[in-house]
């Protein structure tokens, strides 16, 4: 399991990941409420992020939950030049107690390009996981969807904790 933590990451990126994101080097950084997006967070109508140009987050969005419809989100950002190397997309949150983490994965049309599981990173430490992303770096300008979900079974886990959706393209 790969952890990131503040001291691997670039000294410009430090002040985010004390919030548990990847920060990035450009000075555009935008804040939105998750539940002030449009969109229902479906597949078929995600929550619209627009064009990322530095830094996105969605704060506050609410857990995923077990059960049929629940345990996924969908985000949809259009970029418009190719990612840089640190650049990342992912999920912030800070487990406690029995929650799930949120893991991302990144489609482009109906291709899925990029899975937690297979490339994902986390950030925090061992005993205090800050997040899940997914590297983003040489990916080409376009239209992606940013799918977060819950992975754990019912049994061990029925929810994850509050979370941002974060979107950093340096």
């Amino acid at each position: 399991m790969l952890i990131l933590t503040s001291a691997q990451w670039p000294a410009a990126h430090a002040s985010a990941e004390t919030a548990g994101a990847p920060a990035t080097t450009a000075t555009t950084v935008t804040t939105v409420s998750c539940r002030s997006l449009a969109g229902s967070g479906s597949y078929s109508d995600p929550l619209r992020l627009g064009t990322v140009r530095g830094t996105v987050v969605a704060v506050g969005c609410p857990p995923l939950t077990s059960g049929a419809g629940y345990n996924h989100r969908y985000f949809i950002f259009s970029t418009v030049r190719t990612a840089a190397r640190n650049s990342a997309a992912g999920a912030r949150f800070r487990l406690s107690g029995n929650l799930s983490a949120v893991h991302p994965r990144l489609a482009s049309g109906p291709v899925t390009v990029l899975r937690s599981l297979q490339h994902g990173f986390w950030t925090g430490s061992a005993s205090n996981l800050t997040g899940r992303y997914l590297p983003l770096g040489g990916l080409n300008p376009g239209t992606y969807r940013l799918g977060v979900e819950k992975l754990r079974s019912p049994l061990s886990s029925l929810s994850t904790p509050w979370f941002d959706a974060v979107i950093v393209i340096n």
